[in-house]
This record gives C-alpha cells, sequence and structure tokens, in this order.
C-alpha cells in the first residue's frame, strides 16, 4: 500500500466524518442550517471555477459540498425530532453518509 492510497483513506474515512461531526455541533437554528445551505452553493461554484485546473481540487470541492449538504440535512432533521436516540441515530448516519460519493467514484472507475 502507497503513500497514497493511505493519505486517500484517511482524509476519506477519518476527516470527512471528523468535519461533519463539528459541523453537527452547530446549533441546529435557522441561521446555521442557512449558513451551511451558503457553504453548499460556495462549494459548488469552487468546483465549478476549478474544473479545468485540477480533478483533484474539483473533487475536493464537491466533497466538501457534499459533507456540509448532509451535515444540514442531518441538522434540519435534528431540529425536528428531539428525542435523543433518534438524534443520536441521525448523527450515525450523517456520519457514514459522508463517505457515501468515494464508494460511487470508486465503483465508477473500476467500470471503466
Amino acid at each position: 500500500m502507497n503513500q497514497t492510497v493511505v493519505l486517500t483513506f484517511i482524509a476519506i474515512f477519518a476527516i470527512g466524518p471528523a468535519l461533519c461531526a463539528v459541523l453537527m455541533r452547530l446549533p441546529a437554528r435557522k441561521n446555521a442550517l442557512m449558513a451551511l445551505a451558503m457553504m453548499v452553493v460556495a462549494a459548488t461554484f469552487a468546483a465549478l471555477w476549478l474544473n479545468g485546473v485540477s480533478p483533484l481540487a474539483t473533487l475536493s470541492a464537491l466533497w466538501m459540498g457534499w459533507i456540509c449538504g448532509v451535515a444540514m440535512f442531518a441538522l434540519a432533521l435534528c431540529r425536528r425530532f428531539y428525542h435523543p436516540q433518534t438524534q443520536r441515530g441521525i448523527t450515525i448516519m450523517a456520519l457514514m453518509a459522508t463517505t457515501l460519493p468515494w464508494f460511487g467514484l470508486a465503483t465508477a472507475l473500476t467500470l471503466t
């Protein structure tokens, strides 16, 4: 296993869920949800701007937008459901969802 694979694994399965966990610590208020929505839009525009420059930067920007979107959706659900077990389940599902785009990318790369 080379260094690139190890760093990619750490980024996907450690940094992504950790960043989502930090974003989920925001208060479940409209201001936080709006800020996360603006981060999704900013990451999407950054990915469009970086499209011709670097594929890795483009994928990273899209992934950051995905993480912010997942955190926003999870915060909105936590705002709706107050039960602690339900909120714990929402948090666990959000942390697992941060890695989903990479499984799709890996599948697409193996099929081509």
